[in-house]
């Protein structure tokens, strides 16, 4: 019964069901377009040296943490407009007895149109973050001497690596001022012992201040827009969990905004139906502004077209039965990116 009125009107809104080509003619969708934030976020892990409780006593040291701490912050973000099926636009064209009917048509996987006669806009694949190498901590018990390693404790040892700590200071100011007796003559070796002498020194006060190592992980989050809104939390993040739902009070909130400009590349216009038959509709976008806060801090507003806010255009069917005629939309707001016709065919 469905194609059996769409085929008297040549095409109108279907119910959804099954995209591609029937007997009659093409049941496809448009899309809508949803925007992808790309999250880079930074897990944070410190470790506590082994003489950790010892650093106020013998280096002066104070609000050393004596706890494992794991913290996590959002260190880049990106946009990324995508295009995902809409289930309100879903719509069959009659193309049997026209010359449409033997058009190459080009359908997502989910149904959405993609091209007549052409082929369809490439869509570039994402390209995963991927995280560089991670560096190899020292292990400062290499650089132990043989009387802090055969102390008999804890606190015997943290003692005997502070003297040791305080030997390479004192070596060091020797070769600045040239009281060493093995000073070399050459700079660039001097330069060397001296670089050699503050990487051992702050490898051993690890001991005391701990480690801290950093992992980034990214993490993905679609958002679809339907109205204009106004500080919406889209998500939050967690300093000590991470990225949590964005009804999780423990999180520091994101907020969007959607301010519709009601602006579009085209001016609507009402067609007669008898123009309509063997023709295409395909979607005019309209701008509109997303402006980003993170809980009251200002981050940016973005210019996007989205298909939502805008309408729906028909291309008529005339373009497709007198010419062979190429058109490919844009995969993520479904208007057309290009229409041309082979007018000598």
């Amino acid at each position: 019964m469905l194609l059996c009125s769409t085929i008297a009107m040549a095409q109108q809104q279907a119910s959804p069901m099954k995209p591609g080509r029937t007997a009659e003619g093409i049941i496809y969708y448009l899309p809508k377009t949803a925007i992808e934030f790309n999250l880079l976020i930074e897990k944070k892990t410190y470790t506590p040296g082994q003489f950790a409780k010892y650093g106020e006593k013998y280096l002066r040291l104070t609000n050393i943490n004596l706890e494992e701490e794991v913290t996590y912050s959002i260190v880049n973000y990106g946009l990324t407009q995508i295009g995902i099926i809409d289930t309100t636009k879903c719509y069959y064209v009659k193309t049997k007895g026209g010359k449409c009917e033997n058009a190459e048509f080009h359908l997502t996987e989910d149904g959405v149109l993609q091209s007549i006669n052409a082929e369809p806009e490439t869509v570039k694949p994402r390209v995963p973050f991927k995280p560089g190498p991670k560096p190899q901590l020292p292990d400062p018990k290499q650089y132990l001497n043989a009387e802090v390693l055969s102390a008999g404790s804890t606190a015997k040892m943290a003692e005997l690596t502070v003297e040791q700590i305080i030997e390479l200071q004192e070596r060091r100011q020797a070769l600045i001022t040239g009281e060493a007796e093995d000073i070399p003559q050459d700079e660039q070796q001097l330069q060397l012992m001296i670089d050699e002498i503050d990487k051992q020194r702050e490898i051993l006060l690890t001991l005391f201040t701990g480690t801290t190592t950093r992992d980034t992980l990214e993490q993905m989050l679609v958002v679809c827009p339907e109205k204009e809104v106004e500080r919406e939390v889209i998500f939050r993040l967690s300093k000590k969990v991470g990225l949590v739902d964005k009804d999780d009070l423990s999180g520091t909130p994101y907020y969007m905004s959607i301010e519709d400009t009601h602006r579009t590349t085209f001016q609507k216009y009402d067609i007669d139906e008898k123009k309509k038959e063997g023709g295409f509709y395909v979607n005019v976008p309209a701008l509109i502004k997303l402006t980003l806060h993170r809980d009251n801090h200002f981050i940016g507003t973005f210019p996007l077209y989205a298909a939502q806010f805008g309408f729906v255009e028909l291309r008529s069917g005339s373009l497709f039965k007198r010419y062979v005629t190429h058109m490919t939309l844009n995969p993520t707001t479904g208007s057309v990116d290009k229409i041309h016709a082979d007018m000598g065919k």
